[in-house]
């Protein structure tokens, strides 16, 4: 199970004292990294489909990668495995995907694997719109958190993971959560709202844990949990831009029932959760895949 956290600042979580999170790190694996991509002076996004201009920055590997620290781009990233280059998202208007060449993981899963049970749960309705997570996942749930609201849309969101995780028998689980960013955006990432918007995703990261632990089957099984974000925020809120406030984004991996004692993952980046989830299903990675991330081991 995949479970990100939008626009969530990992120095902010870690001084928080979420339980649940801590308890994953703790017990898990994690590290952060800098994202290879931003754009100097760009202004910081406001709205879910605006189309900034672009320029040079510095790229990972000497590629020079032309893309805003945006949702779109993370995302797409997390989902590929590649980089913003290759699939194509370089902003929040999803204009040129090439997501038919770089699929999700969880695509790529069912592609590999028929029998493999794919699931997707969205607050942020354009990952689902513009084809960042693919039509042959078994089971999506979409909602629009600029419709509804972004902490009624995770409430939602969670509680038909849960449904799910409790009724059915996936294999393959992603679950967005997008308030901590909106706040972020209105208000700023230092304030209480921000800090009472991550203790509800955290605890909602415990019902979905919760919830799996219960199943009957769960003493046959073995869970792997990645939890991850997109980019960061800087101080007054917002992104797009280089500074590491930006660009720091994290990785946390847990195999549920085992301890691994909080140790370091170096220096894990979010092209490396697809082939992660990959290789925790059993699924090579094909070289020809061209991806930019390599399996994690938790």
């Amino acid at each position: 199970m995949v479970v990100g956290m939008d626009g969530l600042r990992f120095d902010l979580l870690a001084a928080s004292g979420a339980p649940v999170l801590t308890a994953l790190m703790s017990t898990g694996a994690y590290g952060t990294s800098l994202l290879p991509y931003g754009e100097a002076g760009a202004p910081r996004t406001e709205s879910p489909g605006e189309v900034v201009p672009k320029s040079p920055e510095p790229g990972d590997g000497g590629r020079v990668i032309k893309s805003r620290t945006d949702s779109g781009p993370g995302w797409s990233s997390i989902a590929t495995g590649a980089w913003p280059d290759k699939h194509g998202i370089v902003d929040n208007g999803f204009a040129d995907p090439q997501f038919q060449k770089f699929p999700d993981f969880l695509t790529r899963a069912k592609n590999a694997r028929p029998d493999c049970v794919t699931s997707a749960f969205f607050s942020w309705a354009a990952l689902a719109d513009h084809g960042a997570f693919g039509p042959v996942i078994d089971h999506r749930f979409v909602l629009d958190g600029y419709t509804c609201g972004w902490a009624e849309a995770d409430k939602q969101v969670t509680e038909a993971a849960e449904r799910h995780l409790a009724d059915d028998h996936p294999d393959a689980v992603f679950v967005y959560l997008g308030d901590t960013d909106e706040v972020a955006h209105d208000l700023g990432p230092h304030g209480p709202e921000y800090a009472a918007a991550l203790q509800a995703q955290d605890a909602y990261l415990g019902r979905l844990l919760d919830t799996i632990r219960a199943r009957p089957s769960y003493p046959g099984e073995r869970w792997t949990v990645f939890v991850t974000t997109d980019h960061g925020h800087v101080d007054e809120g917002g992104h797009g831009g280089t500074s590491d406030e930006e660009r720091t984004v994290f990785v946390i991996a847990a195999r549920l029932g085992e301890d691994l004692g909080g140790r370091s993952l170096g220096t894990p980046r979010l092209v490396d959760v697809a082939p992660s989830v990959l290789a925790a299903l059993g699924v090579p990675i094909d070289p020809e895949w061209d991806l930019d991330g390599r399996p994690l081991e938790p």
